[in-house]
């Protein structure tokens, strides 16, 4: 499937997919644990830009029916040599949830 043939499903399976990865990692780590370990702190950077792409992508529609969908795309692809680690961690494991559940509700109510 081509990136433009993806539908909101899609993207909102792929966004849970990439959150379940991102809580994976950090599910056993420390704030203090992540904060010196700069490959876990690029790998979740690469994830949170990932899910950030992709939830920009989802439809209009969509976002009118769940405003406030959180996303970092930009601070991480443009502003990476400025990022900090700490604003990295806050958004990996305080951020997601409302986009988990926004994905997880549309998930749902595609299938009924």
């Amino acid at each position: 499937m081509k990136s433009s043939d993806a539908t909101d499903l899609d993207r909102c399976e792929l966004i849970l997919e990439l959150i379940a990865h991102v809580e994976r990692r950090l599910g056993s780590k420390s704030e203090a644990e992540f904060l010196n370990d700069k490959d876990e702190i690029d790998l979740t950077a690469f994830r949170l830009s990932a899910i950030g792409e992709t939830s920009n992508k989802l439809s209009a529609a969509l976002r009118e029916r769940h405003p406030g969908i959180y996303a970092m795309r930009n601070i991480i692809a443009h502003d990476y040599s400025t990022l900090e680690a700490a604003l990295v961690w806050r958004a990996a494991t305080e951020r997601l949830n409302h986009l988990k559940s926004v994905c997880a509700t549309e998930i749902g109510r595609r299938s009924q």
